[in-house]
């Protein structure tokens, strides 16, 4: 992977995150009607993934360790990244989808 250029990589990240909100837009804000909410409820995991890969990959060459003693404060790092990443899709954007979570799912 060194002989990859970091610019390619950079517009690949930055591809994902930009699909990840056309998706998003496109299923939630076009097409919302079209489709049950347990799809849009498990679907909503999808432009997750890709938002965090590419903000992820965008962070990696500002927080990448430097060497063995630095792994447990950058895996802490990137567990709290994730953590508010995923707080902000569970307490922000699903509640958008459906307001009341639990009767969405059918429980």
């Amino acid at each position: 992977m060194s002989n990859i250029n970091y610019g390619t990589t950079k517009r690949i990240y930055w591809f994902l995150i930009i699909l990840s909100i056309i998706i998003g837009y496109v299923f939630y804000g076009a097409l919302k009607d079209q489709f049950g909410l347990p799809f849009l409820i498990f679907f909503s995991g999808v432009p997750f993934f890709l938002f965090v890969t590419g903000s992820f990959g965008l962070m990696w060459p500002k927080i990448k360790p430097a060497g063995d003693e630095v792994y447990i404060s950058h895996a802490l790092l990137i567990g709290f990244l994730f953590i508010v990443l995923f707080f902000i899709h569970v307490w922000i954007i699903l509640p958008r989808i459906c307001p009341d979570f639990g009767a969405c799912l059918g429980v």
